[in-house]
């Protein structure tokens, strides 16, 4: 008994230390701030360098993880699978799950309704404009429509999809270019992601290949548990940038476990290369990383087919991308991406909270670095452990899932704030959710059985206790479900609300006044954190930064003087909202802001801002 516990536990007791050690060095592991980079944001205050955090969140997961690999080994070496034996395990068949549970399709039926339901229950977004956010895909798409061009005409920060198309198809679908077609939409990607969700955790149990009981308890469970954590945690958080995320590895699923449509499904997955740098830039970088990671993976078990069709599907994609686009297009899109992908943490940064401490934001950080910590040992137990009882599609599918959550982690560590260290923690709470699921099924199966028990009703009663609690969690009301009998009343008014509905007092002030200064102007210029005003006054911005907010470097700062200098306009808008903060756009943009002193002077104050022209003028 004593050699068992010692076998079972000294892996983890010295992962522990390791932890707990790397926590403690966890500020020492710096690296050498660059200062000619001349970017100024919290970074450079501090004198942090863009790649700490990265480094210090590897060595706190990696060195824990090699320890309680390398212990296990050493110590219980009989339980142990060989490389080689691991890579064996590819030469058995396909197609190994062949359990049907017809019941599981009512169970998803079930929950397609729940969302249904909910999106007609929970009512519109009516509530005022968020101009910096909100604002960046409004005046994004309204820079398109006026320039006609998309990175050529506008720096774009976060995806072509997000900033520009899903507001434009928005105004399309509804044929309205207004404020409420654009939230209406993106509420219907957040809910179609929702739904997306469902088939993703369905194609997750099936890779379990649990008996049909349990099977049904593991799907209603990480559903119910994903539903809860995007759809009432972070509602108003746009998780529909996840879509291709969560698409890879439905694909993922379907390729490992069925290889009818291996070849399709690789060929797919390698479209989704472009497609999901397209969709959200972030996103896309950390689903290539994992391609890559892939690939070699891939190359070591020889799979040398789904490499060939992953390939394929990822030249494929480009290449059509390149033929749609256009070469000097193109080549905006690689600047413009590549710039972001640089850059980004240098002016947005927000350094990561150490392991323990009481740090801001520390507790919430520390919880989700010993969650990727457990997983991570969880995907050695299962993938090295003689006794699991996972076959090599399971074991395939976690690990690429391990890593690509893992690559996630980094929305928490480029902008550490508590929703982004949560967001960014995503995937391994759902990897999380899954394991633990899986044990308790494992448990109940050597201990109680009570699943095999169970009937339908059983769990037809469990999804109900599910919809209360998901509905209470929401705020949802008896009074709500007068919305459904409404809901056609209720859409045209929402849909028809003029856009100063959306904004306050003192903004609209601004806004009105504005934009009889500027009726015979071509162009305008936005030199504070506002971008919202470019859609407002229907004008495009006179130089490619419609949002301020990202330029970053010297040359970005020239760049954007030699486009003022071009442009047709004599005015430029400021504010003095961030004047006494550390996002002051005089102490973050200092070249423009020494231009600006030189050739412009005040005109016109309105509340919070003020109007600006050339001095020659």
């Amino acid at each position: 008994m004593k050699k068992f516990l010692f076998k079972e536990y000294l892996p983890l007791i010295v992962s522990l230390i390791a932890v707990c050690a790397v926590s403690l060095f966890w500020e020492s592991i710096s690296l050498t701030y660059n200062k000619d980079n001349e970017i100024f944001g919290n970074y450079s205050t501090s004198n942090h360098h863009q790649f700490n955090d990265t480094l210090r969140f590897t060595l706190f997961i990696l060195i824990p993880l090699f320890l309680y690999l390398s212990t296990f080994i050493f110590i219980d070496k009989e339980n142990v699978l060989t490389l080689k034996q691991i890579i064996d395990q590819n030469k058995i068949t396909k197609n190994v799950v062949k359990k049907n549970n017809n019941i599981l399709y009512l169970f998803i039926l079930i929950f397609f309704l729940i969302i249904f339901f909910h999106f007609l229950l929970i009512g519109f977004p009516v509530n005022k404009l968020d101009i910096f956010h909100e604002g960046q895909l409004l005046s994004g798409a309204m820079n398109y429509n006026l320039k006609g061009k998309f990175w050529v005409g506008s720096y774009l920060n976060t995806g072509l999809f997000y900033d520009i198309l899903n507001t434009k198809f928005a105004w399309y679908l509804f044929d309205k270019e207004n404020i409420s077609s654009f939230r209406y939409f993106n509420q219907i990607l957040n809910y179609l992601f929702y739904l997306l969700i469902i088939i993703f955790t369905y194609n997750v149990s099936k890779i379990f290949d649990l008996e049909k009981n349990q099977n049904s308890f593991f799907f209603i469970t990480v559903t119910s548990f994903c539903l809860y954590f995007y759809a009432v945690s972070y509602p108003n958080f746009p998780n529909y940038r996840d879509f291709f995320s969560i698409l890879f590895l439905i694909l993922l699923s379907k390729a490992l476990i069925n290889e009818n449509f291996l070849k399709l499904n690789f060929f797919i997955i390698g479209n989704l290369s472009i497609l999901s740098l397209l969709w959200s830039l972030d996103r896309g970088i950390f689903l290539n990383a994992t391609l890559v990671v892939i690939c070699f993976l891939f190359v070591f078990q020889k799979k040398f087919l789904e490499i060939l069709f992953l390939l394929l599907g990822i030249i494929f994609g480009w290449i059509v991308f390149l033929l749609i686009l256009g070469p000097t297009e193109f080549i905006a899109f690689i600047n413009n991406s590549f710039n972001i992908l640089k850059f980004n943490e240098m002016w947005n940064g927000i350094i990561h909270p150490t392991p323990f401490s009481d740090q801001k934001n520390a507790t919430r950080a520390t919880k989700a670095l010993i969650l990727i910590f457990l997983n991570g040992i969880m995907i050695i137990r299962y993938i090295f452990d003689k006794r699991s009882k996972f076959n090599i599609e399971l074991k395939n599918f976690l690990v690429i899932y391990y890593i690509l959550a893992f690559f996630y982690y980094k929305v928490g560590l480029s902008r550490s704030d508590g929703g982004h260290i949560v967001i960014g923690s995503s995937l391994n709470y759902i990897l999380f959710i899954f394991f633990i699921t899986h044990k308790l099924i494992e448990l109940d199966s050597k201990k109680l059985n009570l699943l095999r028990k169970f009937n339908n009703k059983f769990f037809g009663i469990y999804i109900l206790l599910i919809i209360i609690l998901f509905s209470s969690s929401n705020g949802i009301k008896i009074d709500n479900f007068k919305n459904i009998f409404d809901y056609k009343n209720k859409y045209f008014n929402f849909i028809n609300l003029k856009n100063e509905f959306y904004l306050d007092t003192g903004y609209l002030e601004f806004y009105k006044k504005l934009q009889i200064i500027t009726k015979n102007d071509s162009c305008i210029q936005n030199f504070n954190y506002d971008p919202t005003i470019y859609y407002l006054l229907k004008k495009p911005s006179c130089t490619k930064f419609y949002k301020i907010f990202i330029i970053a470097t010297k040359d970005d700062q020239i760049s954007f003087i030699e486009e003022l200098k071009k442009s047709k306009t004599d005015k430029l808008i400021v504010d003095t909202v961030n004047m006494n903060t550390i996002y002051n756009p005089n102490l973050r943009f200092k070249i423009i802001s020494k231009y600006i002193s030189l050739n412009y002077i005040n005109h016109t104050d309105i509340n919070d801002f003020k109007i600006l022209v050339r001095y020659n003028d």
